[in-house]
């Protein structure tokens, strides 16, 4: 297929669009043709007009400048606002006052015409009323003079009510300082609460209860005192005075105990603590004196078990230690007694070594010739008795071959059996 060629139009001129601004497109401009900002502006320069050329080269000054400008036409505008908003208040009240005058002027008008009207009965009406205030004045002159009454005897038995609860807190009072002795004779109460007598209210013609308060004066304590001058209670209140004096003396005596008790429990407490520290101390050292023991001790059962195994066990059940044993109980069986108690050889040796004492002290006595003798007839015979055990070991010897000899002798002979 063949493409069609289309022929290209010229484009029209048409308004440039600048960050969201429209502007006049550009036409062609002549050889000789020089336009300016008046030529399509003539008030452009008049914008600028009357403002101060600027000295200052810096820009943030020009900022600021800029911007008191647009502060100070912001508040010129917001001014200008509340003029015009004063100004719209008072063309209203205006209209409101001009309104109200000319209702008051049709009321005057339509009254004057009621009273051109009705005359007769206005002068009447007019004449009624003034009697009647009169009337008015005269009541409301004698209800002031009632009510003048009533406020000063209420006012009077206020007084009353209120001197009365001063006279019974004064009884409290001087019965708190009489003596406890004629308190309880006389069974006085301390410390009770009275109420009031007259319960008055803001009502001035309010009915007071006459019953009511002859039953409050009735639980009145009697008027009963101690005191018969006021010199008693002075004496009472120097007693007193002289007691507080004492008890301070001795507060101050007490603190100064109190003071050394603080100051050695201060003490004893820091001694105390000095204590604790040590034995805390000595607790630890102890701790590890023990854990080292533990140690020790676990290395001490090594080595007595090894010991246990290697060593006691060969000098307790060896053939040796058998043997010596049996020649130490054969000695003490032949030169002591019997071993029926089944002692020790250690106990056995020690037997032995104290009788070989008792001998030795018992041979110092004798004559040396003598002992020399025996020595000499005991080494022969212990060389005979020797000589006697060698035979004598020889025989059964002897014997034993002879014994193995006829106990072959008797058995059969292995050709036979195997035949």
């Amino acid at each position: 297929m063949y493409r069609v060629k289309y022929k290209k139009k010229p484009r029209k001129e048409t308004m440039k669009t600048v960050f969201g601004i429209k502007l006049p497109p550009i036409e062609a401009m002549g050889s000789n043709e020089i336009k300016t900002n008046i030529n399509i502006d003539p008030l452009f320069y008049s914008l600028v007009e009357g403002r101060p050329v600027r000295p200052n080269t810096c820009i943030n000054m020009y900022k600021q400048n800029i911007k008191n400008v647009a502060l100070k036409k912001t508040l010129h505008g917001f001014i200008v606002d509340e003029v015009m908003r004063v100004e719209r208040e008072i063309g209203m009240e205006r209209i409101v006052y001009e309104t109200a005058t000319k209702h008051f002027e049709e009321y005057q008008n339509s009254f004057d015409k009621f009273l051109a009207d009705d005359n007769n009965k206005t002068i009447t009406v007019m004449k009624k009323s003034d009697g009647l205030s009169r009337e008015l004045v005269n009541q409301t002159e004698e209800y002031k003079k009632m009510n003048y009454e009533m406020a000063s005897l209420k006012s009077k038995l206020q007084y009353t009510d209120e001197s009365l609860l001063i006279l019974l807190s004064f009884q409290n009072f001087l019965n708190k300082a009489s003596p406890i002795l004629w308190q309880e004779n006389h069974n006085v109460v301390i410390d009770t609460k009275h109420s009031e007598i007259f319960f008055l209210d803001t009502d001035i013609f309010q009915k007071i209860n006459v019953n009511a308060v002859k039953k409050i004066l009735t639980k009145l304590p009697p008027p009963q005192l101690y005191f018969e001058n006021p010199e008693q209670l002075l004496s009472v209140f120097y007693m007193l005075e002289k007691q507080n004096l004492n008890y301070l003396l001795v507060t101050e005596e007490l603190n100064s105990q109190k003071n050394k008790f603080l100051k050695a429990l201060d003490l004893l407490k820091h001694l105390l603590r000095q204590e604790l520290d040590y034995i805390e101390q000595k607790i630890n050292e102890m701790e590890n004196l023990i854990r080292k023991n533990e140690l020790r001790e676990i290395e001490v059962k090594e080595a007595f078990y090894k010991i246990l195994e290697e060593r006691l066990r060969h000098l307790i059940t060896s053939e040796t230690v058998l043997q010596l044993y049996n020649y130490v109980e054969f000695a003490y069986e032949r030169l002591i007694a019997p071993n029926d108690t089944k002692l020790t050889s250690l106990d056995m040796t020690l037997a032995l070594e104290r009788e070989y004492d008792n001998l030795m002290l018992d041979i110092s006595t004798f004559d040396l010739d003598v002992i020399k003798r025996i020595e000499k007839e005991t080494y022969e015979n212990g060389v005979e008795e020797l000589k006697q055990a060698k035979h004598a070991a020889k025989l059964l010897k002897d014997v034993d071959k002879l014994s193995k000899r006829l106990k072959s002798s008797y058995e059969p002979s292995r050709n036979n059996n195997s035949n």
